[in-house]
Order: structure tokens, then sequence, then C-alpha cells
């Protein structure tokens, strides 16, 4: 790839979310257009298009499948079960029980072992911390990581059902299962949790094998602005559900990797490092401690400023002495850091 700004966009992508969840965490008015400008639910999906791309070029370069999923595991269990241990220690400091008491409840244990298996949804909050915010969470972001860890799984049987069925083929009806799945558990499912089951995996597949169809494809599909233009405008133009059901993850996918590969000269972002994930992990932690000690009522765009700055402080810290460590010499993500 010539063109590589998928730093660039994965940081860009993961800011948003931050700053959706500024106003959503902390319901300051000042922010309330946050909520109108950057839209978590398409960064969120935006990641989940370029994960599809580069995780299949990452199968496609492993000699088995022992390395593929050796790499992902390199690259996502460490900086999260550290980001586990700071949500922990964060606790620590703002619960109201005593220290020992809350390091032997039953909730902190719970959130210990549930947290660490990706069952954030078991025990999303600890005992007697952040309980008159707006969110109890102590890390509601931790949701994606898992669905991130079931499209990992997914890939090498996505790469066999191409090779018996022909890329395009298998492709869509993976695409076809998952915009179905969609469908049902957000519009006929009338039991409860609809919404959230259809967000779940394989809620968001579509958008994974749309990246990683053009990862696959990738020597014969180049997306040009036009494309990129023609995608939004059909999406923008509709408000059917269930044509943009089928729209949203060709568009998001299409305007996040063209932005990635083909829109602008490699700006090297990577030489950074890879912040992206970190931003990810910790900013909401971050943005309810500062809550939690006040520095939002101070001033809030003070406390905006010190929740971005922390987390992109604490994002390089992970990458250069958690996760880069971890991942092997000749990763992609290492070498980008040495260009």
């Amino acid at each position: 790839m010539n063109k590589n700004n998928f730093d660039f966009i994965r940081i860009s992508l993961a800011l948003i979310v931050l700053l959706a969840h500024a106003y959503a965490l902390t319901l300051i008015s000042e922010f309330s257009f946050f909520e109108k400008i950057f839209d978590s639910n398409f960064a969120v999906r935006g990641f989940f298009a370029i994960s599809g791309y580069l995780v299949t070029l990452s199968y496609i370069n492993s000699k088995n499948n022992t390395e593929y999923f050796e790499k992902r595991l390199r690259r996502i269990y460490p900086a999260y079960i550290a980001c586990i241990g700071f949500c922990l220690l964060l606790g620590a400091i703002s619960t109201k029980l005593k220290v020992s008491d809350f390091f032997q409840s039953p909730d902190t244990i719970q959130y210990l072992i549930a947290n660490s298996f990706f069952l954030n949804f078991l025990q999303p909050t600890l005992p007697s911390v952040f309980d008159n915010h707006p969110v109890q969470a102590i890390n509601g972001a931790l949701w994606t990581i898992k669905v991130e860890l079931m499209l990992y799984l997914c890939v090498p049987i996505i790469m066999y059902l191409n090779k018996k069925m022909g890329i395009k083929t298998s492709n869509l009806l993976i695409f076809i299962f998952s915009v179905i799945w969609v469908y049902f558990f957000s519009s006929l499912y009338t039991s409860g949790n609809g919404v959230e089951i259809a967000r779940q995996f394989p809620g968001q597949l579509s958008y994974f094998i749309v990246g990683s169809y053009l990862a696959a494809n990738r020597e014969k599909i180049k997306i040009s602005i036009w494309v990129v233009i023609i995608s939004a405008s059909a999406l923008w133009c509709t408000t059917h559900p269930v044509l943009r059901l089928i729209l949203e993850p060709i568009a998001y996918a299409t305007i996040v990797i063209f932005l990635s590969t083909n829109a602008f000269r490699n700006m090297h972002f990577g030489r950074y490092g890879d912040i992206s994930y970190g931003i990810y992990l910790y900013h909401f932690p971050i943005i309810q401690f500062l809550l939690y000690c006040g520095i939002f009522k101070f001033n809030p765009w003070f406390g905006l400023g010190v929740s971005i700055l922390t987390t992109v402080i604490i994002a390089f810290f992970s990458w250069h002495f958690v996760e880069k460590r971890i991942l092997k010499r000749n990763s992609h993500y290492v070498n980008a850091t040495s260009n």
C-alpha cells in the first residue's frame, strides 16, 4: 500500500468516539452539539471495516492459522488486560468503600474475571464507583472488543468459504446473513434487548466483510472519490431502514478505506506509534475519573482538554511500554514506527 494512512484515520475515529462519549458521560450542555457532529456509531463501524481490511491482509501474510491467531492475541490482549488493571486502580481510588473491602467485594472479583474474558456485560461496574454519574459503567467502550475478537475468529472460516464458493458468493452470503440478523433483532424481535443484540456479533459482520472483500481484491479494486460520493449519497438519500442496513456497511467501509489508502499522500503517522487502540481503550475511564474529581465542574472545556491530553499520553505509554514490547519485531505495527 503506497498510501497508507490507516494510523491517522484510526486515531481520528478513536477521537470521534472520545468526543461523543464526552457528552454522553457528562451530559454537560456545552458539549451537547458533539452528539450531532461526532457519530460514535460511524466511528465504531468504521473501525470494524478497517479491521476487516487489515486483518484479512494479516491472515493472507501469515504462514498458518497458528501464526495468525498468535499475532491477533499479541495485538489485542496485552493492552486490553492492562486497561482492566487501570480501571481497577481508578475504582480503588474512587470507591466509597474501604480499599480492602473494595478488592474483597464479589463485584470486584466478578469484574476482574468477566472482563478478563471479554464478558464486560456481566459486570460493567465496580462497587460504589461512579454511582452518581449519568453512566455508572467504568469502561463502557469495551463492548466492541469481544465483537472484534469474534470477527478475528471468523477470518479463517471466511477464507475457507472464499476458496470453496468463490469470494463474491461467500462474502455476499455473509453480508446478507449479517444484515438479516440486524433487521430481525432491531425490527422484529419483541422480547427486549433487541437493539443491543443487533449491534453485537454477527451484527457488525457486514462492515467487517466489506473491508475483507476490498482487501482480498485490493489489486483489482481501487476505491475512488466517485465511489465514495455515490455510496455516501445513496445512503444520505434514503430513510428506508432495510436499504440503510444494506448501504451503511458499503458506504462506511468505502469512506474509511478510501481515506486510509487513496485520499492523500502518506502522512507516516505510524512513526509516532499506533496509539489509536490505546485512545479507544482508556478514554472512557479517564473521562469518568475526571468527572468524579470535579474537573468538569471547574471548567467543562478545561476538563475536556485534560481528558484528551491524558488519554493521548496514556495511549502513548501503552503503545511503547505494553503493546510494542509484546509484538514481534517483524509486525507491521512495529515497522510503521521505524519508517
